[in-house]
């Protein structure tokens, strides 16, 4: 994204981030890199993702598709899009194969969002609105032929809500959260152990997993 673009509230975070670091792991805003391997974890220990097409909306600099591959998961493609073109430029550099990298951003453009089996958001969702980030979440359904996946701050925790900054992350209304998933499909797991509660993950399917 040009400097000279407007940038949405959403996205200043992270180009504030990239002015700083570059295209680097820590211009994704992760607090560690064991944090974020256990979201990945979540979402394998959850989906078989073999022979699965994969749209990674707000993929940084490809660490899933990375995840994936040292995890020996067989998939059939996957696609990483990030707003943040120096965040491209370093997944592309990484050269993972099977993975193809774009600059996009999936809230303003829907376009943005091919039709893949699974649309997968780590991390992508927490500097938005919770507003936008259903929006985000009932678009990317829609185009998604198995299901979505995606991980936020759980405001049912054992920390003080109201005290805590985790500016330029907040947390999201779970239960509002939950109820807005089975308004779109009965395919509902729910998952908030990984991190003592603090993070939690939500997996939404269009139909039965096989058996």
């Amino acid at each position: 994204m040009s400097p000279k673009e407007h940038i949405p509230t959403y996205l200043q975070p992270y180009q504030d981030a990239v002015d700083s670091y570059g295209g680097t792991f820590e211009a994704m805003l992760w607090r560690s890199k064991e944090g974020q391997r256990l979201r990945f974890n979540c979402f394998t220990n959850e989906i078989d993702f073999t022979g699965k097409s994969i749209l990674d909306v707000g993929c940084g600099i490809g660490d899933f598709g990375a995840f994936l591959i040292e995890s020996k998961v067989d998939f059939k493609s996957y696609l990483g899009i990030d707003a943040m073109e120096a965040m491209i430029e370093t997944a592309k550099e990484r050269q993972l194969h099977l993975c193809e990298f774009k600059v996009g951003d999936a809230f303003a453009s829907k376009s943005c969002l091919q039709q893949t089996d699974w649309s997968v958001f780590s991390g992508t969702l927490n500097a938005m609105s919770q507003e936008d980030a259903i929006e985000l979440i009932r678009n990317s359904f829609e185009t998604s032929t198995v299901g979505v996946a995606f991980n936020f701050l759980s405001d049912q925790c054992w920390r003080n809500v109201h005290s805590e900054d985790l500016t330029p992350a907040s947390r999201f209304n779970t239960i509002e959260l939950l109820h807005f998933a089975f308004s779109l499909t009965p395919l509902v797991s729910f998952n908030q152990t990984y991190l003592e509660g603090h993070d939690a993950t939500i997996l939404i399917r269009k139909q039965e997993v096989s058996q």
